[in-house]
């Protein structure tokens, strides 16, 4: 090989290495949730959040929008699904359509302890 062909080779090869490698830069997910802020579900949600960027040292943060101001309660699933929200909130019982297990998490008196 000459030397001009081992040159470019390695730029390419390392240009390849820059392009796949990831970019471990802050990475920023909107969580939309149906509730207040002041719901003890919101607020559950915001306390996950916190513990996220305390466990991935501020690498990754959540932001929580809370009070359907992103997206309503039926339409959190679909906007996960689709990409539109990298992570979201839902009841399974609101889904029991889709598949009947879902169901079990709202029947009362299921566990009994």
């Amino acid at each position: 090989m000459t030397r001009r062909k081992v040159s470019l080779l390695s730029l390419s090869l390392a240009t390849t290495a820059l392009a796949t490698t990831p970019v471990w830069a802050q990475t920023k997910w909107d969580l939309p949730a149906a509730y207040a802020a002041s719901n003890f579900h919101t607020e559950n949600l915001v306390q996950f959040a916190a513990d996220v960027d305390k466990a991935t040292a501020g690498k990754l943060k959540i932001t929580v929008h809370a009070n359907a101001s992103l997206f309503k309660a039926t339409e959190i699933k679909r906007a996960v699904q689709g990409g539109q929200a990298q992570i979201g909130e839902i009841l399974l019982t609101n889904f029991s359509n889709e598949w009947p297990i879902y169901a079990a998490d709202g029947l009362p008196f299921l566990a009994d302890s």
